[in-house]
């Protein structure tokens, strides 16, 4: 029979699991309630609130939002406690002129490797997107639009590459929300993805990597108009040209 100390230790290795599972749960949800704008930039993260919206205690809590900070989602200031990490014009300038050079990489080594299978399945994801499109549910498009471009990011095989990808992308989260909530945006979007994967068909690695450069520029403006609350001029551009005889 199991002694008093057996039974002890098996009590903590319960809670200590029980912890960690919370503090996992804890650090998901937050993650997605901040990617999808559900919590706005500077927003104040407290964490009794917080503990009470997720039905768990402090400490999961805690360590969710230390977690957060490291991520670049979160910055915890003193006598305020933590808050939903903000972004600046200068920010997006500078993380866009890495994203530029990481995601044409990636994308010149995804169009030269690329397998019928890998390409199959770019192209469900793509249609997926189109689909779900109809339904203008922000949240659902942000996530379908990143499985997309990481679907094709993935077949350069380079595990680092994906994870700085993922990162830099992340670090935007303030005005992403914003952006994809214009039909405008959306539209676009779906006909650059259409592009990407017809040039992902030649296997044309330049061609991709141009277009990816061409994607995100567009991202970047978007971005920006957003953050000033002001139209995006690619968007006026293109509906001023469209209107001229």
């Amino acid at each position: 029979m199991p002694g008093q100390q057996d039974c002890i230790q098996c009590v903590w290795k319960i809670s200590e699991d029980d912890s960690l599972m919370d503090s996992l749960e804890a650090y998901t949800q937050l993650e997605s309630a901040i990617l999808t704008g559900e919590l706005k930039p500077r927003e104040r993260l407290v964490e009794q609130e917080l503990a009470a919206r997720l039905g768990m205690s402090r400490t999961p809590i805690r360590e969710a939002l230390r977690r957060l900070e490291e991520r670049g989602l979160v910055r915890i200031l003193p006598h305020r406690g933590a808050v939903v990490a903000g972004i600046s014009p200068v920010d997006i300038e500078n993380i866009y002129a890495v994203r530029c050079h990481v995601e044409s990489l990636a994308s010149r080594l995804a169009a030269e490797r690329i397998s019928a299978r890998a390409l199959e399945q770019v192209g469900d994801l793509e249609a997926a997107l189109i689909r779900l499109s109809v339904g203008r549910n922000v949240r659902t498009l942000m996530q379908a639009n990143d499985a997309f471009h990481d679907s094709i990011y993935g077949v350069a095989e380079n595990a680092c590459l994906l994870e700085v990808i993922q990162q830099l992308r992340r670090q935007v989260h303030p005005v992403r929300f914003s952006a994809w909530s214009q039909p405008e945006r959306i539209a676009r979007s779906l006909a650059e993805h259409r592009e990407m994967v017809e040039v992902l068909r030649r296997q044309d690695g330049a061609g991709l990597a141009a277009l990816t450069q061409r994607h995100l520029a567009v991202a970047k403006d978007a971005y920006l108009a957003s953050l000033a609350g002001r139209p995006d001029r690619n968007e006026k551009g293109r509906k001023e040209s469209a209107a001229t005889p």
